[in-house]
């Protein structure tokens, strides 16, 4: 019976709604002052600033709309939704091109004519729904090895069609997505123990039999051997003096040295908190890692309110999604991983992740709008 509805913004989860929009106008600013000083006379703003507005504002309307479909709903069409994301993965891997002129081989994003875009982000989302309805399909039986090993067929196919794209970076966030939501499903320990043997007997024999190669292990090594590949960790030590340059409150908006002179390469979107760091100061960088950790926080409380085991699995995906690009981008920053081109959620510019990132907070705010409230929504399952 479908009575006691309330209006399109009602029931919204608004600190979700106002964090997120915190951190994008937040993330603008610093990518504004990041391409200030690449302008050509008479430019306004850049075209990675107009192309995160767009998909800032993109992103907040599907996330309203999506806030206001039943999660259950959009569970049930995993099927559809695995066979879209699968499909433009092989498109992908077909018509792809690359972004970044060094890496030709990293095939992962479609030339749409008006703009580009980045599928494995899409991937990302169309991952957590899949997951999560097979995860629920099996709890009651989830630590018996037939169980197991569909669940690892289901979480290394986004793996391996990411890899397929030459996108090492994304490819790790999926294994950490893929081993964060077994977690939360309450998956046996003995399992992890055993997979994570073998992700490091996988990545010695990879090691030695040169799979990785190249850039990819060359930044690895870099990491050990600082002095010898200097020219290799150009970008992420300067990072961190920008980072460290700026003390507590920052040289100001618009006044970073390092930032304006173009010495951070690519400081718009992987290495975004140099920004925050030189301009901003600790302070600024601390408002960052704060606004990203209140989000993954509200998330996580709200799958733990969830009505049913599906939003909260769902849920526990977007957060473990949020809490993997995070810290690997922060670790790249500081030189504690290899620079793999993961960006900061929210805060770096690119219009895929931003956009995939707010649609995903809106199968969030979904979750919290129906576990309120079944029939306080416009659409739900009778």
């Amino acid at each position: 019976m479908k009575e006691n509805r309330i209006g399109f913004f009602g029931g919204l989860d608004f600190v979700t709604l106002f964090t997120s929009l915190i951190a994008s106008m937040y993330g603008l600013i610093l990518v504004y002052s990041a391409t200030y000083s690449s302008l050509k006379d008479g430019g306004i703003i850049s075209g990675g600033v107009k192309s995160m507005l767009v998909s800032v504002f993109g992103g907040i309307v599907i996330a309203l709309i999506v806030c206001n479909i039943d999660y259950e709903i959009i569970s049930k069409l995993w099927p559809l939704i695995a066979a879209g994301c699968i499909g433009l993965m092989i498109i992908t891997m077909l018509f792809g091109k690359a972004a970044n002129p060094d890496r030709p081989d990293a095939k992962s994003w479609l030339d749409l004519g008006v703009f580009t875009f980045q599928t494995s982000e899409l991937l990302k989302v169309g991952f957590i729904i899949s997951f999560s309805y097979h995860l629920d399909m099996v709890k009651d039986k989830i630590n018996r090895l037939k169980t197991i090993i569909p669940l690892v067929i289901h979480g290394m196919i986004p793996v391996a069609l990411v890899v397929a794209t030459g996108d090492a970076g994304s490819a790790l966030i999926f294994l950490i997505m893929f081993i964060g939501m077994l977690f939360f499903a309450k998956i046996n320990i003995g399992y992890f123990v055993a997979g994570i043997c073998a992700i490091i007997v996988a990545f010695a024999a990879a090691w030695k039999l040169n799979i990785i190669d190249g850039l990819q292990r060359e930044r690895i090594t870099a990491l050990f051997y600082p002095e010898q590949y200097a020219d290799t960790l150009y970008q992420q030590t300067n990072g961190k003096i920008a980072m460290g340059s700026g003390g507590w409150f920052g040289q100001g908006f618009l006044n970073g040295s390092m930032t304006q002179s173009g010495a951070v390469p690519v400081n718009d979107n992987d290495m975004i908190l140099s920004v925050a760091g030189e301009e901003f100061g600790y302070v600024g960088t601390l408002a960052v890692i704060l606004l990203l950790l209140i989000l993954i926080v509200r998330v996580m409380l709200t799958g733990l309110k969830a009505r049913d085991n599906v939003g909260y699995l769902m849920c526990s995906g977007i957060a473990v999604m949020l809490f993997a690009q995070i810290f690997i981008n922060i670790g790249m920053e500081l030189s504690l991983l290899p620079c793999i081109g993961i960006t900061l959620p929210l805060f770096s510019a690119g219009g895929s992740s931003s956009l995939c990132i707010y649609l995903a907070l809106g199968i969030e705010m979904s979750v919290y709008r129906y576990s309120k409230s079944q029939n306080k929504a416009l659409f739900y399952t009778t």
